[in-house]
Order: structure tokens, then sequence, then C-alpha cells
């Protein structure tokens, strides 16, 4: 990385501004100045890249839910009164499904970009264990809107996550 560099205004009534009120300085020192590191590849981008993809999962989910009925008998009705009366709601739907497919692949390669330059490491290991708290609160809101329709598929899926989501006990779980 380069040093910093300090901007000097030129004229006498510029650099009276900038003395006063140096906006002029940290626009030039954060967007024309600002130091970049020596490795920076397009790994580097799947932060942004996931903050997009997080603004269109919301925004395609706050206008399905507009036309979702939460209630366990007329959830899949209304899943096809979207897809085929609402207008463009087959899009909405197909936009929000495969979007979320695509944010877990970008997900996966941010976590490994992470892993492959060590930023689990110290001083970051708070910002890793956030990171994957926040990676288990996306898996958990991913079933969630998985199990919404509540077709035949979803069934099978909800039965079986994972060995993990499993009850401790198999008389325990609850079959229906």
């Amino acid at each position: 990385m380069q040093g910093h560099s300090t901007y000097e205004p030129k004229p006498g009534v510029a650099k009276w501004f900038e003395d006063r009120l140096p906006i002029v300085g940290l626009i030039h020192s954060s967007a024309v100045a600002y130091p970049v590191p020596r490795n920076l590849n397009y790994l580097w981008t799947f932060g942004g890249i996931l903050t997009f993809m997080l603004v269109a999962q919301i925004l395609t989910g706050v206008v399905l839910v507009m036309h979702y009925t939460p209630h366990a008998s007329l959830a899949f009705e209304s899943v096809e009164k979207i897809m085929r009366d609402v207008n463009y709601g087959w899009l909405l739907r197909y936009l929000h499904a495969n979007g979320a497919s695509m944010f877990f692949i970008a997900v996966y390669i941010h976590i490994f970009r992470g892993m492959y330059y060590g930023s689990y490491k110290a001083p970051r290991e708070i910002l890793w264990i956030l990171g994957v708290l926040i990676f288990l609160l996306m898996m958990a809101t991913a079933f969630m809107g998985y199990v919404l329709p509540w077709g035949s598929d979803v069934v099978l899926g909800r039965d079986r996550p994972s060995p993990t989501c499993s009850p401790p006990f198999p008389w325990s779980a609850r079959r229906w």
C-alpha cells in the first residue's frame, strides 16, 4: 500500500475554505488517493455483491408477502395465486427463489475468501464470529422461507433438514 497523500489547494480562497471545512480534502483522501492493497482482486467484491443481493431479497420478499396468506390450508393456494394472478408474480417468486440460491453461493465464496486470506485471525476474530452468527441466522431464515408454500416437496424438506436439527430422542419427534 502506498502512503496517504495530503490535499493542498492552490488558490487562496480554496486554502481558506479547506482550513475551515475540509470536505474537498476528505473526498480526495477517500476517493482519489485511497490506499489499495496489492492483493486486491475480484474476490473482494463479494461483500458489495452480497449487499446488493440482500436488498433484492428484501424487496422481492416484501412484495411477495403482501400477497401471501400465512395459513396452513391456504398457503399453497396463495402461492398459486401469486404465480397466476398477480402481475409479474411469477417473476418475483423466481427472482426471490433463485436469488436465495445465488445469495448462498456468494456467501460461500465470501467465506472461503476470508478463510484463504486469514480474516478469522487476530485482530478480526470477533468480526469473524459475528459473520458466522449472521450465517447461521441466514440459514434459519432460508429454511423458514423454504417451508412457507407448504407443498409436498416442502414437507419432505421439513422432515429431513439434517441430522443436527433432529430431536435428541427419536421417540420425541412429532410426525404429522
